[in-house]
């Protein structure tokens, strides 16, 4: 079962091409409402060998998501922490991309295990939202995006230097949440 991904604030696609190219992911890109990010981004598919272009939707953090029932297993980011006013309307979209998946199949996949191995293991949740960064921001900045995330009920784990992994926090039956330790 392929890996279904989505790669919010992407800017030239780079990162969505690369992924395309290296373990043919199933990949749509995303960024706010600009026709010339589209169109670099088809241009970039183009002269790199994508073809067809490489799926675009176009979305403004905060803003209602133009797809009602996300079926995206991983969601994706690379260096999008930069402007601390925008974090809040990112944890909204995060939530109802997350607290919405619903899998095409209508089954639940199971957890991304090494689906298109690279030479190295990994194992993920369906859905998660997988983000680095290298650029440099403020500790107390960097820590309003991540206990936002908490305080709105989603899991931040963190995976490596700068690489974190969140997800909807689980849940019992009655809908407490559980507390991982």
């Amino acid at each position: 079962m392929m890996l279904i991904c989505l790669l919010i604030g992407s800017g030239t696609g780079a990162l969505a091409i690369f992924l395309r190219r290296l373990v043919n992911l199933d990949i749509t890109t995303s960024d706010y409402n600009d026709q010339e990010i589209e169109e670099n981004i088809a241009h970039n598919c183009r002269v790199n060998g994508i073809t067809p272009v490489l799926p675009h939707i176009k979305h403004t953090w905060g803003d209602t998501f133009p797809t009602a029932e996300p079926d995206w297993d991983l969601i994706i980011a690379s260096d999008i922490l930069l402007y601390v006013k925008q974090y809040a309307n990112l944890i909204k979209t995060l939530l109802f991309l997350l607290k919405s998946y619903k899998p095409k199949d209508g089954k639940a996949r199971p957890q991304a295990k090494d689906e298109q191995s690279c030479g190295q293991s990994f194992s993920l949740p369906r859905p998660a939202f997988l983000m680095s960064w290298r650029r440099r921001i403020g500790k107390e900045d960097e820590s309003l995006f991540f206990s936002g995330c908490e305080d709105a009920g989603l899991e931040v784990k963190h995976l490596g230097s700068r690489v974190y992994c969140i997800k909807p926090r689980e849940t019992t039956t009655n809908g407490d949440q559980i507390e991982n330790i």
